[in-house]
């Protein structure tokens, strides 16, 4: 698939009063802005990295859990039930992709919330104009996320997808609903697939109201589908009418 058409892969727009910039000023000579990919010095994600994304094509993709070129036979979930009514995953999880989600959300580098928002925006209008058939199965009128456990909010300060989420609604023009909350502290990297599918379920609370809603379903990575299909089934048992997924990566 050709690269979808992105800003320039900047950090977060400088913060708005002078002592801010002043101290960003400062920060930055101190410790100038790297490259999460390739460690060159001067923007968070350089052009050079950005061409080297393994972009997945929405046309051939597995639309039930985003794995590549699964559109007629998909070797990853084999044809398995979904509550979803597409699932979309930009790329693969190849560098540099997993260096940009690690900084962001072991390493606190909260700039790359504005990157990965921008890529999962510009991948999803790209994917409407490239094989928007395949979409028509749900419209998102709203945009929510999977959420963070308690715990792992407590861990970084901050939900990483609740960001993620909030400058992504802001740029597909649609209002954002904060609907879930998860249940657990076990950080799903730990499990393996059959652990992964024990974990999701039941952990997920609807705490907004979805009725009626035609939701996308917002997340940095999907392994087995796990995740977010446990949360999709929670929304549509709330009443939502219609959920579907995209996330940044997909591992295969």
């Amino acid at each position: 698939m050709p690269r979808p058409s992105l800003p320039a892969p900047d950090g977060a727009p400088a913060p708005p009063g002078i002592l801010p910039r002043i101290a960003n000023a400062l920060l930055e000579l101190l410790s100038p802005t790297r490259c999460v990919g390739c460690e060159r010095p001067g923007t968070l994600l350089c052009e050079n990295c950005l061409d080297r994304v393994a972009w997945i094509d929405p046309a051939s993709s597995c639309l039930a859990c985003g794995a590549p070129f699964g559109a007629i036979v998909c070797t990853e979930c084999r044809g398995a039930a979904t509550p979803l009514a597409w699932c979309l995953a930009a790329a693969a999880f190849d560098d540099p992709v997993p260096r940009l989600i690690r900084a962001y959300k072991d390493h606190g580098e909260q700039r790359a919330a504005h990157i990965i928002a921008e890529l999962l925006v510009a991948y999803f209008g790209a994917a409407q104009e490239r094989a928007g058939e395949r979409l028509a199965a749900c419209a998102p009128d709203a945009v929510t996320f999977v959420p963070v456990t308690a715990q792992a909010y407590r861990r970084r300060g901050f939900d990483h997808m609740e960001q993620v989420a909030r400058i992504a609604a802001e740029g597909l023009g649609l209002p954002l609903v904060d609907a879930l909350a998860k249940h657990g502290s076990a950080d799903q990297r730990n499990f393996g697939r059959q652990g992964r599918l024990d974990q999701a379920r039941g952990a997920y609370e609807v705490v907004a109201d979805v009725s009626g809603r035609s939701l996308l379903l917002l997340d940095d990575v999907i392994t087995t589908g796990a995740t977010v299909n446990a949360a999709a089934e929670a929304l549509l048992a709330q009443g939502a009418s219609r959920v579907a997924a995209l996330a940044l990566a997909r591992v295969w």
